[in-house]
């Protein structure tokens, strides 16, 4: 029983694929991560960064090219990879993006996500926006080119627009409100007082 569940699962996942993500090209790059599950071959199974020379990061497929490959071409390369171990090999894969979130963010850091994943949903993976993040000046460096989007916008050119491999997405900080102002205020009052306190003790010694 349990040999007819795993191959089935696998060719759920691959017909469970977006539609984004069965592009038969993919702009992958170095440092990226290939998503790889291999029925009864659990040393292929798992997430591999993909090297400076365009390979698979792993000691059995390393002879994988990805970068400047289509899928059909890295499929075919990994089914003959696969055929030095299995008869008939059953695999499905995908790509993971590097992509860093900054700013005001809960979590910056750099995420490996896939690439159906929106511009928000990124976000949403580095925790949200923090307190005085800004949802409609988010800067999207891509390619060279800096564009500003407001995350507010409901139009799909906004709301679906998806990530690409090496995208650095920054949520940028609320000028200096009310708030701001007045815990300045304070902090300036307390400092004044403390002078102030400091001068009469060493006047009255």
């Amino acid at each position: 029983m349990r040999r007819l569940l795993l191959p089935l699962l696998l060719a759920l996942c691959a017909v469970s694929v977006p539609a984004a993500a069965q592009d038969t090209t993919a702009a992958v790059r170095p440092a990226d991560v290939i998503r790889l599950n291999v029925w009864r071959q659990p040393e292929m199974t798992g997430e591999f960064p993909i090297g400076p020379d365009g390979t698979i990061l792993h000691p059995l497929l390393s002879e994988v090219r990805v970068v400047g490959r289509t899928r059909d071409q890295v499929r075919e390369q990994l089914r003959q990879v696969l055929l030095r171990y299995e008869n008939d090999p059953q695999f499905v894969f995908d790509y993971l993006y590097r992509v860093g979130v900054t700013g005001e963010v809960r979590l910056p850091n750099l995420y490996t996500l896939p690439p159906e994943t929106t511009i928000a949903q990124a976000v949403a993976a580095a925790g949200g926006v923090a307190e005085f993040g800004r949802l409609e000046v988010v800067r999207l460096m891509r390619g060279g080119t800096e564009t500003i989007l407001d995350l507010r916008d409901p139009s799909p050119e906004v709301a679906e627009m998806r990530i690409r491999s090496g995208d650095q997405i920054r949520i940028t900080r609320r000028g200096a409100g009310w708030r701001d102002f007045l815990g300045l205020g304070a902090s300036l009052i307390a400092a004044v007082a403390s002078v102030v306190g400091a001068v009469a003790v060493i006047q009255g010694s």
